[in-house]
């Protein structure tokens, strides 16, 4: 039998026993390539796979393959929204660690090997990153988060974190640190980082891969179909299908709140239901927009710069039509809004004390000629004082900002959190 009638087959076995994985394999062409160096990878909405690579695999082998892959659709990985110029090894590296948090499986993870060929080398050096990353956080994550099983001889990280973690510290990894503090029988850190350059070519954003793959979820939420994924993996695919999750969606809500909020009555156009029984509506498509940008010591220059790319994205994807941004850490930073067609950077910006949400609030709230407030922050600071309900959306720095500050956001009136992928 061939190695697609055998793929095939995992898939029919999993209607009864895995419905969630059913139904996500199912979404997705199966395709033949023999011309990529991994045994299968997932994109555009299909899975290709290696006949050559996969030929020996014995049919438990071949279905954990296919597992692994098919989690990785569902926790959304080929179809999210890339960081800009990224790096696919990394991103690949990141997915892969990701998912060897909450599966372990017995087939080989580039992504795990990759970091495993660097256990030995922060066990053994004195300064693994070099003397100039001695003592810092740095070096404290990879020493904590870089482990092996001495019974099992897997692959562990203390810290569960995200793909987009994940991302940042692997990039950090493999971009920022040269050979120095390489000695005889340690490899550079960036040596051997583009083990599979081909891995995740078919990734790129894909908005309806994404609702596709929600409403499978939600679907065998409601059927109660998980089937035995359970635990951590089952909460981080649940958390991908919280709409709260993606900031897009929630800025194009935003948006359509605003726009609601500007319905005027008119008797010169009749209403579609009634006639000129009653009033027709006009909405006025046009919206002011407030953009308060947190600029406290607590935030960074790769946070700042998120912020900026993302206001540009917002003003030229045309999502909202006019755009005014203030600065913030314990006060305004300007005496009036500034434009977003000046590229800043975050020295520029005096200051950089705490963080008060107050004064952006208030500035917001005594200038009736904005619709709405979004605000870039990383949520430390103590919450503001809101009289009335107001239409202000919150932006964080990263799921962890968003999980630790999402309850007091939502209990202000109005008030509806997300955060940054990345």
């Amino acid at each position: 039998m061939n190695i697609e009638n055998r793929l095939k087959n995992i898939e029919n076995d999993w209607f009864y026993s895995e419905p969630l994985l059913f139904l996500a394999a199912c979404s997705h062409q199966m395709v033949e390539n023999s011309q990529m160096n991994v045994p299968l990878r997932s994109g555009r909405m299909r899975i290709e796979f290696n006949p050559e690579v996969l030929k020996n695999c014995s049919d438990m082998e071949l279905s954990e393959y296919l597992k692994v892959e098919v989690y990785r659709i569902l926790l959304q990985h080929p179809y999210k929204r890339e960081p800009y110029n990224a790096n696919k090894n990394i991103l690949l590296i990141a997915s892969d660690l990701t998912i060897n948090q909450f599966y372990k499986t017995n087939v080989r993870l580039e992504g795990v090997e990759y970091l495993k060929s660097l256990t030995k080398r922060f066990k053994e050096l004195e300064n693994p990153l070099g003397e100039e990353w001695a003592g810092t956080e740095e070096e404290k994550f990879f020493m904590r988060n870089l482990n092996i099983d001495r019974q099992t001889g897997r692959f562990y990280s203390c810290d569960n974190l995200s793909f987009e973690d994940w991302y940042k510290w692997i990039f950090f990894l493999v971009k920022h640190i040269s050979s120095k503090g390489q000695s005889a029988g340690h490899a550079s850190l960036a040596e051997n980082a583009d083990f599979a350059s081909d891995a995740a070519d078919l990734w790129e954003e894909n908005e309806e891969a994404q609702e596709n793959i929600q409403k499978n979820i939600q679907k065998v939420e409601i059927d109660q179909g998980w089937g035995e994924i359970g635990g951590g993996l089952k909460r981080e695919i649940q958390a991908q299908a919280d709409f709260s999750m993606d900031y897009r969606r929630a800025l194009s809500q935003f948006r359509q709140n605003i726009v609601s909020a500007a319905r005027n009555l008119t008797r010169m156009k009749p209403s579609r239901r009634f006639g000129f029984k009653a009033m027709g509506s006009r909405y006025q498509r046009k919206a002011n927009v407030l953009i308060a940008v947190d600029v406290s010591g607590s935030i960074t220059d790769e946070s700042f710069n998120r912020f900026f790319h993302a206001i540009n994205n917002i003003f030229f994807l045309g999502i909202i039509e006019k755009i005014d941004v203030i600065f913030f850490d314990t006060t305004l930073k300007f005496s009036k809004p500034v434009s977003i067609k000046k590229k800043m950077s975050l020295k520029e910006i005096q200051g950089r004390g705490g963080t008060n949400f107050q004064c952006a609030v208030d500035f917001f709230t005594s200038h009736k000629e904005y619709n709405g407030l979004i605000i870039f922050t990383d949520g430390q600071g103590n919450p503001p004082a809101m009289r009335s309900t107001q239409n202000v959306l919150w932006i964080l720095t990263t799921r962890l900002d968003y999980e630790n500050s999402r309850p007091w956001i939502n209990s202000l009136p109005g008030n509806k959190a997300t955060y940054m992928p990345f």
